[in-house]
């Protein structure tokens, strides 16, 4: 059977690739996730290839590469973000999947964007490596428990234990938390739901990056990628100093446990560990059991988090990436990067 490789246009394969997504995740994907997703992002349309069955025309795979703007040394290139690989079951070889992948690659090649970047799982991996594409990095996990209860059971085998033991353990955990102890020096402000405005603006201009290469976290990104997400609410905390915005923290709740998908602060050493204080206290307020980070392995801000008690549970995926061989950018350098799981594909 022969396939052919097509770029389509996102106003007519709405249903074709949803129907294909459905096929290849085990949850459930919203209908609003691809117009938010590929059409409504503000640095720009998703670029979308299928692969079709040339006899029938049927899509049986497709994947997306998703504009962001990235401040590289200074100046604001253009990245695609890999996201939405999916094969139908009864198609996956691996000539289908190579087609796919270069694709994107093909498009870097011809100057659509300046270069790409992508977090593929372990099967994946082989594929972007044989197109062509470098490994970056590691995506590390850090998390703290903030309630016991629940390890004292598996550990001693009995639901009696975690009840009784569980609130003495937490609240030793309470008062030997550096957070418990932490003096601010910045005004924290907690919000359900948060408004991106000009003061992220504001931040993100004056902020003394303490790397070169930073996807940009202006209002218009942060107001699409988490206040009109459709996927799941967004919680942030806020630093504020001389009525000036320092720095957020941003929190997806999943259940009694919360994700830290981004924190960004004006500079490094002080609006980080105010920030990361006021995110552990506010969790042990609301009754959350574990608070969970991840990011690229060496970001900046990993000795805050091991400073407060996070401690390195696993490895994610590795960070792939590829750009042209004339470009001499340290897109491709780990150490370049500052990167957190709010960076990747949603």
């Amino acid at each position: 059977m022969t396939y052919s490789m097509h770029e389509e246009d996102l106003n007519e394969v709405r249903d074709e690739a949803m129907d294909v997504l459905h096929e290849c995740r085990e949850i459930p994907i919203p209908a609003a996730r691809y117009d938010w997703l590929y059409r409504q992002n503000p640095d720009g349309n998703a670029a979308l290839w299928s692969v079709r069955q040339q006899k029938t025309g049927k899509m049986v795979g497709f994947t997306v590469a998703l504009p962001r703007r990235v401040l590289v040394d200074g100046q604001i290139r253009t990245a695609w973000n890999g996201a939405d690989f999916s094969i139908l079951k009864p198609f996956r070889a691996l000539g289908i999947a190579l087609k796919l992948r270069r694709a994107a690659k093909d498009g870097i090649d011809n100057g659509r964007a300046d270069f790409l970047y992508a977090h593929p799982n372990s099967t994946m991996q082989v594929i972007h490596e044989k197109v062509g594409h470098r490994s970056i990095g590691t995506m590390v996990r850090y998390a703290i428990p903030l309630k016991s209860s629940f390890y004292i059971e598996n550990r001693f085998g009995s639901r009696i234990a975690g009840r009784c033991l569980g609130p003495v353990v937490d609240q030793a955990l309470r008062w030997t938390s550096p957070a418990t102890y932490h003096r601010a020096h910045s005004k924290l402000t907690w919000e359900e739901a948060p408004t991106f405005d000009a003061r992220f603006d504001r931040l993100f201009a004056d902020a003394q990056l303490a790397r070169p290469v930073i996807g940009v976290r202006d209002a218009a990104y942060l107001q699409w990628r988490y206040a009109e997400n459709p996927l799941y609410p967004t919680h942030a905390v806020l630093a504020e100093s001389e009525g000036k915005l320092r720095g957020f923290a941003l929190i997806q709740p999943e259940g009694n446990v919360w994700h830290l998908k981004d924190v960004f602060c004006e500079t490094v050493g002080t609006w980080d560990k105010d920030l990361l204080a006021a995110v552990l206290q506010q969790a042990r307020r609301c009754g959350i059991a574990s608070v969970s980070a991840t990011f690229l392995d060496g970001f900046p801000l990993e000795s805050t988090f091991t400073a407060f008690g996070f401690q390195r549970r696993s490895t994610v995926s590795q960070m792939m990436g590829y750009k042209a061989e004339s470009d001499s950018g340290p897109e491709l350098d780990s150490s370049a990067w500052w990167l957190s799981v709010g960076d990747r594909d949603v």
